[in-house]
């Protein structure tokens, strides 16, 4: 970022790490320190925003919201919300710890028309791995039974953190002539309904209709069913990236095929969680990916044809290829050089479906 200049980014667009150590690894073990975010704020123009994703528990919210105020941006916006039916749980069942630990074997319950375990790979996921319901074998596990260390329940939203470069005018419509910030798209961003009328955008984005026939009004399925149509008909059916939930397995690994697979995560001695107990490798192995879909939603929002888009913490390449698909240029910043090698093999798929490519930024070097 330091060889970038000052003042030349449009929008700041990044899921960094949350802090939270995710699946024991070392680039997760606490959220972007001040200087970092100083020094995005320095490339930013006045004005202009930020959308950074961030774990909805409340001790690295929290923190990621204090570092991006220390550093000089406003955060008094109102957080967007993504809500999701996918997520799949991860607390430790306190019962079969206590039997593990005796040694006793516990007796597998059937469960007819159930998915054998509420800690299994969710339907969305090839491959997922089910596991049995047992019963508790010892009087301790009987008398613990359906007790799950801390509180850790079924994850179903993660929060993006709205922050902006303060103006250099004197008011929102002063800066908005002045450079076209201190804005955002809302208009753009408004959710079609039924009716034909559009739902004015709120800090609410839903996958995988979670709210039933009220989904309408958040729907992140609704905002692209509309936006495929603008598409050349050709490119309608085989369009990857717009139905998906989480991201689907097509979408993490397209043109990813020449990426030596493994899994995401070789660490056996850890928790009994979904993540270590598949099997499944994968040539995008990158823990976090996040949909291409809630990606372009923020990209339009906040940023126009052309504009520079920053994401300093890449990851898969998720930011790049949204920008890819919207005309924006962009500027990539990974530090992992295999998840670095991941994004170059996402982003260059673009070409694949009649969309204008250019490799602005994706070095693959360590220090990039």
């Amino acid at each position: 970022m330091k060889e970038l200049p000052s003042e030349s980014i449009d929008l700041l667009l990044t899921d960094p790490p949350y802090g939270y150590s995710f699946l024991g690894k070392d680039w997760d073990r606490a959220v972007p320190k001040v200087d970092i975010w100083m020094e995005c704020h320095r490339l930013l123009k006045p004005g202009s925003f930020a959308f950074i994703m961030s774990a909805p528990r409340l001790d690295c919210l929290s923190k990621m919201a204090l570092n991006l105020g220390d550093a000089g941006f406003e955060i008094g916006f109102t957080p967007i919300f993504w809500a999701y039916h996918s997520g799949f749980p991860k607390a430790l069942d306190i019962s079969k710890v206590i039997d593990r630990r005796l040694g006793l074997k516990r007796e597998a319950l059937e469960m007819p028309g159930r998915q054998r375990s509420a800690l299994c790979w969710g339907k969305h996921y090839t491959g997922r791995q089910e596991v049995d319901y047992t019963l508790p074998a010892s009087d301790d596990a009987k008398r613990l039974s359906g007790a799950y260390a801390g509180f850790q329940p079924k994850p179903a939203v993660e929060v993006i953190i709205v922050a902006m470069k303060p103006l250099s005018e004197k008011s929102h419509t002063d800066q908005a002539l002045k450079n076209g910030k201190g804005i955002t798209w809302l208009k753009d961003c408004s959710i079609p309904a039924a009716d034909g009328l559009g739902r004015f955008p709120s800090n609410l984005l839903a996958c995988d209709r979670v709210f039933g026939e009220d989904s309408y009004m958040f729907d992140l399925d609704n905002f692209f069913e509309e936006r495929i149509k603008q598409l050349p008909e050709n490119m309608r059916g085989r369009f990857p990236f717009l139905f998906s939930k989480k991201p689907s397995k097509y979408e993490k690994e397209a043109g990813c095929d020449l990426i030596d697979p493994k899994r995401w995560c070789d660490d056996e001695e850890s928790v009994d969680i979904p993540q270590k107990r598949n099997k499944v490798e994968r040539h995008n192995y990158h823990p976090t990916v996040k949909p291409v879909k809630l990606m372009t939603y923020l990209t339009i929002l906040g940023s126009r044809p052309v504009d520079t888009v920053m994401d300093p913490f890449l990851g898969s390449g998720t930011t790049a290829i949204a920008c890819e698909l919207l005309n924006r240029r962009w500027v990539g910043i990974e530090l992992e050089r295999e998840y670095a090698e991941i994004a170059a093999a996402r982003i260059s798929n673009s070409s694949k479906f009649g969309l204008n490519f250019r490799a602005n930024s994706c070095k693959t070097e360590p220090d990039s």
